[in-house]
């Protein structure tokens, strides 16, 4: 063959190499990212349901204490100490719920305003909602 004709060939055989070479870097690149996106939507729904479970806890505990305060009410002996262990239980709970959230915003790449608690844009120096300094 031809020296230019081989010289042509060999150019073009590079160029699908390389073209090869990008195009298999680009889909891993994507599938890579599906994965992670993927991982990412498991890992807030369960972050989800475990703020779900815990509000139900505190709704429940709410519904006893409410009793407790109207049997007193009722005329019947309060138990102090009872009462003050459910109100520590609200408070436990509702701490791990926020603690929670915060790993939500951290997966969401969000910030949590300080002043409202709206989620926000992580580039976003205001709250769009109260106009405080993120």
């Amino acid at each position: 063959m031809d020296k230019k004709v081989n010289r042509f060939l060999e150019k073009a055989r590079v160029s699908a190499e390389l073209f090869a070479n990008r195009t298999g870097r680009a889909a891993t690149q994507a599938a890579n990212t599906a994965g992670k996106t993927a991982g990412n939507v498991m890992e807030a729904t369960r972050l989800n349901l475990q703020i779900f479970d815990l509000n139900t806890e505190i709704e429940i505990l709410y519904k006893e204490i409410g009793k407790m305060v109207y049997a007193v009410h009722s005329g019947e002996a309060g138990n102090q100490d009872e009462l003050q262990i459910k109100l520590e239980l609200i408070d436990e709970k509702l701490d791990k719920i926020a603690g929670i959230r915060q790993k939500l915003s951290q997966l969401k790449a969000v910030v949590t305003c300080p002043n409202c608690n709206r989620e926000c844009g992580e580039d976003d120096l205001f709250c769009s909602s109260c106009g405080a300094q993120l």
